[in-house]
């Protein structure tokens, strides 16, 4: 049973709102950033599952909300995904400005999977409970979140310069939870989130966490994709919608 205690997300929530009033604006505020072990040039290639999620229709909150109140909107939001993330061994390798590409390699490829999934259930879910009423509070636009998560072999890369430097993530489950989580758009949002994601996620899920106590699905194929399962070589490759949430 996936543990959907909210409370530790609302003291991170609470705290980092105490520390945007000791530093305001005009000294800087920075998205934490994750690091890992990997040496400037050093290439890891390894199995993982790949998570990549984007703030929908940030553009236009932008203009909207004006420039200060975009950076509180989308900043908060970030810090608590972030932790999320950190919470679920994950490693963000690329900050995308309102979403990330995120990666998964600790485990074995069920447990790799499951963090994946697990993670962006509870992204969803400090999204519905925590940030959207907090910003409905405050007269702060409801904020809406895409998900796609894919499984496969990665190569993650060390680039920069001295002391800035940054990983990139290359492979085919880079480049299909991207697209994956493009295709989201044409899904509708449950409690303010689309997830959705490959076959080869699905196939290293256990069948016993496949399906409601009902007995129906909680993974529902709605297309498929050009290309082949790593998994088992299934092709063309199928593409699903998550609707485990928590009412199970």
């Amino acid at each position: 049973m996936i543990n959907l205690n909210l409370n530790h997300y609302k003291t991170v929530s609470d705290q980092f709102i105490d520390s945007r009033v000791k530093h305001p604006e005009s000294d800087g505020r920075k998205v934490p950033k994750d690091t890992s072990e990997l040496p400037l040039g050093g290439i890891r290639t390894v199995n993982a599952a790949v998570m990549v999620f984007d703030i929908a229709g940030s553009k236009k909150a932008s203009s909207s909300l004006g420039r200060l109140k975009y950076t509180e909107w989308v900043g908060l939001a970030l810090h608590l995904f972030f932790h999320c993330v950190d919470d679920y061994d994950g490693l963000v390798d690329k900050y995308t400005g309102d979403g990330a590409m995120v990666s998964f390699s600790l485990g074995s490829p069920t447990e790799r999977c499951q963090n994946a999934r697990n993670c962006a259930l509870k992204i969803s879910e400090i999204l519905s409970k925590i940030l959207n009423p907090l910003y409905e509070s405050n007269n702060y636009r409801t904020m809406y979140l895409r998900i796609g998560i894919d499984f496969g072999q990665i190569r993650i890369e060390r680039i920069g310069k001295r002391a800035n430097t940054h990983l990139i993530i290359i492979g085919s489950a880079a480049n299909c939870a991207k697209d994956i989580e493009q295709y989201a758009k044409n899904i509708d949002y449950f409690q303010n989130t689309a997830i959705c994601m490959g076959y080869d996620v699905v196939y290293n899920i256990p069948v016993n966490e496949r399906k409601f106590k009902d007995g129906t699905y909680k993974f529902n194929q709605i297309t498929t994709f050009s290309g082949q399962s790593e998994m088992d070589k299934t092709k063309p490759y199928p593409i699903y919608d998550y609707n485990g949430r928590y009412i199970d």
